[in-house]
């Protein structure tokens, strides 16, 4: 029995006399999103205005549910599909609000005032030649030689839930004692270098002591300027550069038509049929 051609899963359910099939469909590179209809723009430009968006939206969404998906992508784009024009001030509410959760929103702006206020300029430790002129021009630190070494990272459990996963962890044991092998294996399986997330390493871990380098480098990655945190405005920076790291990935005005196209695709667009906007009180 054979699935059909598109790729999409059918499972049949239901009684004798009938049949009912739900479907998962999985969308495929080069297939295009269909563009929402024409609708007539809303301006949008209080947080007021902001809210009571939703009861023109819902509507506009049921109409042309597929495209919603792309309010994942970048929701300010998607909803200019749908009409909805945001002011300046509320695109960056929109995106800042949903970049991250609220006590890490308050602490990126906390150490983003205070690095410009000490630095006089905005930090980027998302920029690596910004990092290396902070480290040896701004700071003026002597380079140290990081090859081979190490940042220490947190565990991304609890020592609390590592404990009870090692307790409930079965004992190995010989299940076929006495079998002989009669074939070779020959088969191999490979697994790709693990990298620790940016965002678990350590701050409060000490850097070990480390030999100086002949020459600073150009550009530094945050976990090389880890290793230089002892100066609280570099350990500001690195933090700052993990909770960048954690922010949600909104696409660019470019990937954001690419995804529509079907030029390219990503998690969301592939398996994420659509997105519902409830209604808002009147």
């Amino acid at each position: 029995m054979r699935g059909p051609a598109d790729g999409s899963k059918s499972t049949p359910a239901g009684g004798n006399d009938e049949q009912k099939h739900t479907e998962l469909r999985v969308r495929r590179k080069g297939d295009a999103l269909p563009v929402p209809a024409v609708f007539e723009p809303v301006a949008v430009k209080s947080h007021r205005e902001l809210v009571a968006m939703a009861r023109t939206l819902a509507p506009r969404i049921q109409q042309n549910p597929e495209f919603s998906v792309m309010l994942l992508a970048n929701p300010v784009l998607a909803l200019k599909q749908y009409g909805i024009e945001l002011s300046k001030e509320m695109q960056h509410h929109v995106l800042e609000t949903l970049r991250h959760p609220p006590k890490l929103r308050a602490r990126r702006k906390e150490l983003e005032a205070s690095l410009e206020s000490a630095l006089g300029e905005r930090a980027n430790p998302g920029d690596e030649k910004w990092m290396a002129r902070l480290v040896f021009e701004l700071r003026e630190l002597a380079p140290l030689d990081t090859s081979g070494a190490a940042p220490a990272y947190r565990s991304a459990l609890a020592p609390a839930t590592v404990e009870r996963l090692q307790r409930l962890r079965p004992r190995a044991a010989k299940r076929y004692q006495g079998l002989k092998r009669r074939s070779r294996v020959q088969a191999a399986v490979g697994l790709a270098d693990w990298r620790p997330s940016v965002r678990l390493l350590d701050l409060e871990a000490e850097p070990p002591e480390l030999p100086a380098a002949g020459k600073a480098p150009k550009r530094l990655t945050l976990e090389e300027a880890w290793f230089y945190k002892h100066d609280p405005i570099v350990r500001d920076a690195v933090e700052l550069g993990q909770i960048e790291r954690r922010a949600f990935p909104f696409r660019t005005p470019a990937q954001f038509r690419d995804l529509a196209a079907g030029k390219s695709l990503d998690a969301f667009g592939a398996y994420v049929r659509s997105v519902r906007i409830p209604r808002a009180e009147p």
